[in-house]
This record gives C-alpha cells, structure tokens and sequence, in this order.
C-alpha cells in the first residue's frame, strides 16, 4: 500500500491505493482541511479497478477535482 497528497491552499487531499486480493486495486481518497489529520471529517471515496495505474489516475484526478471545486 502507497500513500501520496497532494494539497491546495487550505486543503489536503490524501490518496491511497492498495492491492484488494482477488477484486484488483482498491483507490481512496481523503479531503481534509490543511492541518487535520488523515482520518478526521473529511470527504472519502472508496473505488476498485483492475490494474494499478488506472487507480491513481483516476484517484489523483478525483482528488484534483475536489481540491479545486473547496477553493
């Protein structure tokens, strides 16, 4: 399992994406404001998909889009 974040001026978006036996790769996201931990309030998604690649594109796009959409 892999973590990276990227961040905007006031929030942090923590992505993760992990291999989910038999189903393929489990992407996740977390949006938190700057400052509060991973696993505080925040907006969350949970996504399987069948290869890796695809599930940090799709995971760090949805979290861009969050980012942007909380400015």
């Amino acid at each position: 399992m892999t973590d990276r974040m990227i961040s905007s001026a006031s929030y942090d978006a923590y992505m993760t994406v992990s291999d989910h036996v038999a189903d393929g790769w489990m992407a996740s996201v977390c949006v938190v404001p700057k400052g509060t931990p991973k696993n505080g309030e925040g907006v969350g998604l949970d996504t399987l998909f069948e290869c890796e690649a695809a599930a940090w594109e799709s995971v760090e796009t949805l979290a861009r889009a969050e980012l942007n959409n909380l400015k």
